[in-house]
C-alpha cells in the first residue's frame, strides 16, 4: 500500500508540475489537475491541502531532484581538504540548474503571482533561503577553519549565488533563447568562482590542506 501511496504521490507532483508550467499558478487549477490525473478532488487533497502546498511540493521536488545532492555534498566536505574543488562542482551543478527551462519558467511564474499573494514568499522561504542558509553554513565553517576571508557568512552566500546567476538570469526575460551548451555553463560557474574565490581570498586546495590554520 505504501508504494502505491508513493507512486500516486509522484505521479501527481509530475502532473501537477505540467499545469502549473502551462497555466502559471493563478490561472492552474485543481480540476484541471484531477482531469488529467484521474480520481476525484478529495485524492489530490488528500495528499495537499491547497493549491498553494502543491505547489510548494512540487518545487521542494524539482530541487531534491537536481540539486538536493550538491547540498548533501557541501553539508558533508571536511574543509580541512580545501574549498575550492567542491565548491566549483557545486556552482557547475548550481548553474546547471539555474540554466534549465523549468527553473526559468517557475521564476516568472512566481514574480508574477508575489504581487498577488504570499506564494512569492513560501516559494522563497521552502526553496532559495533554504539554499542560501545551507551555502551559509559551509562558509562558516570555512571562515572558522581560516580558510577564506572572515565576513558575515549569509551576505557570502547570497553574493555566491548572485555570481553564478549573473550571467544566466538575464535569460529569463526572454522568451525563447538558444540553450546554453555544457562548456558554455561550466565556464559561466568558472568565471563565478574566479571572481569569489579572488573577493574572499581563498586559497588553492594544496596550500589550504597544509595551513596550520586548516589542521
Amino acid at each position: 500500500m505504501k508504494v502505491r501511496t508513493e507512486a500516486r504521490r509522484e505521479a501527481i507532483l509530475e502532473v501537477a508540475s505540467q499545469v502549473f508550467l502551462e497555466f502559471g499558478f493563478e490561472r492552474a487549477s485543481m480540476a484541471e489537475i484531477v482531469h488529467r490525473i484521474g480520481g476525484s478532488k478529495s485524492t489530490i487533497y488528500g495528499y495537499y491541502p491547497s493549491k498553494e502546498a502543491l505547489f510548494l511540493a512540487v518545487t521542494k521536488a524539482a530541487g531534491e531532484l537536481h540539486i538536493e545532492s550538491a547540498f548533501d555534498e557541501l553539508a558533508a566536505h571536511d574543509i580541512r581538504a580545501g574549498v575550492l574543488e567542491v565548491l566549483g562542482k557545486f556552482s557547475e551543478k548550481l548553474a546547471v540548474l539555474m540554466c534549465s527551462p523549468e527553473l526559468a519558467a517557475t521564476h516568472r511564474m512566481v514574480l508574477a503571482e508575489a504581487g498577488r499573494s504570499n506564494v512569492g514568499a513560501l516559494f522563497y522561504e521552502a526553496g532559495p533561503q533554504r539554499g542560501i542558509l545551507d551555502i551559509a553554513e559551509f562558509f562558516r565553517r570555512a571562515m572558522a577553519q581560516g580558510c577564506m576571508r572572515q565576513g558575515d557568512p549569509t551576505v557570502a552566500a547570497q553574493q555566491f549565488i548572485a555570481l553564478v546567476q549573473a550571467e544566466i538570469q538575464p535569460r529569463w526575460y526572454y522568451k525563447e533563447l538558444p540553450p546554453l551548451t555544457d562548456a558554455q555553463i561550466k565556464d559561466i560557474a568558472g568565471r563565478a568562482m574566479v571572481t569569489f574565490a579572488n573577493a574572499y581570498a581563498l586559497a588553492p586546495d594544496s596550500a589550504m590542506a597544509e595551513a596550520v590554520s586548516c589542521q
